[in-house]
Formats: structure tokens, C-alpha cells, sequence
């Protein structure tokens, strides 16, 4: 009896030798497995939102609302003014010379220190500083009205009167300004010289308009001429943001 007994408890210990080898070995299979789910789903992480790409407008936009948040003035009106300007293309050059995304002249630049070489201005960092640095002394010179800030800066510090060029000028900037949602205050001035100069886009409003503007009946008591020119202003207005003025 004791013989037997001596075999099946030593029967036994194997058996729970070998099962307790066999559970090391699931669990040694199943643990890298685990960490490898618990890897995965640590790692499983919201997709974030794509960098602004080098050379992007988004990229230039935050250069310039940096720059003039520094100097003064609201960032917006500056994007505004740089995409009226350039529509962000910093390869751009002017009727006369303008260079870059801001549209600096290099006479400009040079009277507010810049002492680089022409092709520098065209860099966008270097061309944003300074065509923001020119508009935030347009700024300060209108005492933060709008219009009068970009009209400064697209005709010049010393300039106190509006052109036909001027007054379309501001309203492309707050037709993006609007776009972009931000409070657009204050009055369009009226010109008081310069030629009306329209655009090819106003031209062909225009002629459309000669065409195909209301028509007043005999017994109409509206004045459809003022109707139809302030329906002319409104889709100007309106489509302002995508007339490239000089």
C-alpha cells in the first residue's frame, strides 16, 4: 500500500509540475501579447490637427498677426492688408517695384532700417516685419480708424485724402476682415480725386448692370437708378476679396 501510494503522490507532483510549466508558458505567450494590446491602445491617440505647412497661408498669416500684435494694432486688419495686398504669394512683385507679401517697397524698408540686400525684403519673415511695421505707423497716424490706416499705407504716411483706388482699397480689406468674421467699424470715405479706374471684375459688372438692371415703369414711385447703383456697391463689396488692387 505504501508503494502505491508513493507512486500516485509522486504521479501527482509531476502532473502539477507539467501544469504549472504549461500556465508559465500561456502566460509567458499571452503577456507580450497584452502589453502589445495595452501598447496599441496607448497609443491610440485623436489624429492631430496637420501642421501648417512651410510656405502656407496659415503660416504667414500667424507671422503677421505676430508682428502686429507686437507693434500695436490688431493682427487681423495686418493679415487683411497682406492678403489684399500679395493673396499671400511672396513671390509677388509690384507695378513699381513693391516686393513680397506685404508689398514693401525697398525705399520703405530702407526708411525703416532695413539695410539687406533687395532679395532678403522677399523673405517672408524679414518682408512681414517690415510692411507690419510701416502699416502699424499708418495705424497710430489714423488713431485706429480703418480706412484711413490703409489708405496711409497704400498711398503713403503723409497722404490725407482719399482716391477712387483708396476707398475700393479699403473695401477689399473689409470684405476679408468680414470673412474672417471681425467687427468692421467706422464709415468708407467718399473720394475726392483720382480716376475711377475699375477693375475688370467692376467693368463687367458693370456692363452686366446696363443690361440687365431694373427698369422703372411709368407709374414706379422707387428710384431704381439709386437701387441699381447700390446693388453695383454691394456685390462690389461683396466680391471685393477677390479683386487684386494696386
Amino acid at each position: 500500500m505504501s508503494g502505491g501510494t508513493h507512486s500516485r503522490s509522486a504521479a501527482e507532483a509531476r502532473a502539477a509540475c507539467l501544469l504549472a510549466a504549461a500556465m508559465l508558458g500561456a502566460l509567458a505567450v499571452a503577456s507580450p501579447l497584452a502589453a502589445e494590446e495595452t501598447n496599441d491602445r496607448g497609443s491610440a491617440k485623436a489624429p492631430e490637427p496637420a501642421a501648417a505647412r512651410p510656405g502656407s497661408p496659415a503660416v504667414y498669416r500667424a507671422l503677421a498677426e505676430s508682428e502686429a500684435r507686437r507693434a500695436g494694432m490688431p493682427g487681423e486688419i495686418a493679415d487683411a492688408v497682406m492678403a489684399v495686398e500679395s493673396g499671400y504669394d511672396p513671390s509677388a512683385l509690384g507695378s513699381v517695384g513693391e516686393i513680397g507679401l506685404m508689398q514693401v517697397l525697398p525705399s520703405t524698408a530702407r526708411a525703416l532700417g532695413f539695410d539687406g540686400r533687395m532679395e532678403r525684403l522677399a523673405v517672408p519673415e524679414t518682408n512681414i516685419r517690415y510692411g507690419v511695421k510701416y502699416l502699424a505707423g499708418a495705424w497710430r497716424l489714423a488713431g485706429g480708424d480703418l480706412c484711413t490706416a490703409v489708405m496711409k499705407y497704400r498711398a503713403g504716411h503723409g497722404e490725407t485724402r482719399f482716391s477712387h483706388r483708396s476707398v475700393d482699397y479699403c473695401l477689399a480689406v473689409r470684405a476679408k476682415l468680414m470673412a474672417r468674421g471681425y467687427p468692421v467699424a467706422g464709415i468708407v470715405p467718399i473720394a475726392t480725386f483720382g480716376d475711377a479706374a475699375p477693375s475688370r471684375l467692376r467693368s463687367a459688372l458693370v456692363v452686366g448692370c446696363r443690361r440687365n438692371c431694373l427698369a422703372a415703369s411709368g407709374r414706379a414711385e422707387l428710384d431704381f437708378d439709386a437701387i441699381n447703383t447700390r446693388l453695383d456697391h454691394i456685390v462690389i463689396q461683396a466680391n471685393a476679396n477677390a479683386v487684386r488692387l494696386r
